[in-house]
């Protein structure tokens, strides 16, 4: 006969656990609706010939003959390549800020609520409305372009219509936009370092730069980690910024991944191709992704 309290027991874990199947299940099905039967099908997609307007009776099966396409498609490579330069410009700027702004106000600044509510303020900002502000602000007729004339500029520039700066510029103004999480999670971060490390490091004679270099930034290491990995994949989703901004103009000096596969799936409804590039970002952010479960104990967690 089983013992009344083990018996106690194993019903409380069983009605715990049917509790907690309850509460996942929501997003399970969620899950599987918006991102597990969508994924499923661009991976078999990618391995056909279909398109938008094909019949069923005329798909298919090409193998990897679509992925042999994208890495023999010099524009689609070119993208590839703007999307690696975003990332190159947006992930050292965005931490960079972000922590250079979360140590300043952690100091003791005046006014800190205001400020922290300031940067914040963009980030839950409607990206479409930030688009058209910039755009009146960078604009033909905008502040940019009459300072630039003010100051005797013969040849003003007029940064979203320039092949040479519109890249860097919409990069920028994502970091503006974006800016605001990553310092509060920093900000978060820095309140609770060991204040007594800091003072016996001063103690010790260690100036400042010293201070943040030997005990801050390992002491906030793991937020680092998470941030760094966090703002890689943020800036591979850039589609919505870019679309706002300059709709992958001028000519192509735009164009990154997330906006060519919008294009190839639904403007040139080339759907299995649009698929094969997809899975393509999907497979850098894995690589991302295990990179950060590989590493996290090597460097987090020290």
């Amino acid at each position: 006969m089983p013992h009344p309290v083990k018996a106690k027991k194993s019903s409380t874990a069983r009605h715990e656990a049917i509790q907690g199947y309850l509460f996942v299940t929501p997003y399970l099905i969620a899950f599987t609706i918006f991102t597990g039967i969508p994924f499923v099908s661009a991976f078999v997609l990618s391995f056909l010939d279909v398109k938008f307007i094909t019949r069923l009776d005329d798909v298919h099966f090409v193998a990897f003959k679509n992925f042999v396409r994208f890495f023999s498609n010099k524009e689609a490579l070119a993208a590839l390549g703007r999307t690696g330069l975003y990332t190159l410009i947006y992930v050292p700027v965005i931490m960079v800020l972000s922590f250079i702004l979360a140590y300043l106000l952690n100091k003791g600044v005046f006014w800190a609520k205001g400020i922290r509510s300031m940067f914040f303020l963009p980030y839950v900002s409607n990206m479409v409305a930030v688009a058209v502000v910039f755009q009146l602000m960078l604009g033909p007729r905008g502040p940019f372009y009459l300072l630039q004339k003010f100051f005797g500029v013969e040849d003003p520039i007029i940064p979203l219509l320039n092949q040479k700066w519109a890249l860097p510029v919409v990069v920028l103004i994502a970091v503006w936009k974006g800016i605001g999480l990553n310092f509060l999670t920093y900000l978060g971060a820095l309140q609770n370092v060991d204040k007594s490390q800091v003072e016996a490091a001063e103690i010790d004679g260690a100036n400042k730069w010293q201070q943040i270099k030997n005990v801050v930034i390992p002491a906030v290491a793991p937020t680092t980690f998470f941030l760094t990995i966090s703002s890689i994949i943020t800036s591979l989703q850039n589609f919505t910024v870019i679309q706002s901004l300059t709709d992958g103009g001028p000519g192509q000096a735009t164009t990154v991944m997330s906006l060519n596969i919008v294009n190839t799936a639904f403007v040139k409804y080339e759907t299995s191709y649009a698929a094969a590039q997809a899975l393509v970002m999907f497979a850098i952010v894995m690589v991302i992704t295990l990179i950060q479960w590989r590493g996290q104990k090597k460097w987090a967690d020290q």
